[in-house]
């Protein structure tokens, strides 16, 4: 299996259409995509990894906002950063890149990897980009949670297909 099948896997698992309703309490996924578009992905900026036992546990993507175009979700995001600021300045004013998705399998959450998948992050791309920028279901708190504990802000709120989002952002840097 190719890192790429076992992000799809992880996904799959963590998907919000594979979920109970308790289930994703803990956390979930709002969108799928396929090995390829995972592959696209790390072309395009990265596809950060945590692997253990030779099994993917955790995974977070990062793109341009050029590649998030041709997505109708980040797509909608993206059309409201004129209005996202951060220290009082809208996002289109900041070198940014999308962060997301990010999944972390739920036999090891809560043990910091998210915080390592994003210092990882920063340093690959802290020298490109000034902001992560990431959406985040507006239901899914333990994501929300969990991405403040990493120093994200949570900026505004979009609206896309019926549900809420709220777009958050942080300082990329290197560590």
């Amino acid at each position: 299996m190719t890192d790429f099948e076992g992000i799809v896997s992880l996904q799959n698992i963590n998907s919000i259409k594979s979920l109970s309703e308790e289930q994703k309490r803990d956390g979930f996924l709002s969108a799928n995509f396929s090995a390829e578009q995972f592959s696209a992905m790390n072309d395009n900026l990265a596809v950060i990894v945590a692997v253990q036992d030779n099994e993917i546990e955790a995974f977070l993507c990062a793109s341009t906002i050029e590649f998030n175009e041709s997505f109708a979700l980040p797509k909608t995001m993206i059309e409201t950063f004129p209005l996202a600021k951060y220290e009082s300045k809208p996002l289109t004013d900041w070198q940014v890149c999308i962060a997301g998705p990010v999944c972390i399998d739920v036999s090891v959450r809560g043990q910091g990897i998210l915080k390592k998948l994003y210092e990882r992050l920063y340093q690959v791309a802290a020298n490109s980009y000034e902001l992560a920028v990431v959406f985040v279901d507006l239901d899914n708190t333990r994501s929300i949670a969990a991405h403040k504990k990493v120093g994200m802000q949570v900026l505004t709120e979009f609206s896309f297909n019926a549900r809420r989002y709220v777009i958050m952002a942080g300082k990329m840097t290197s560590t």
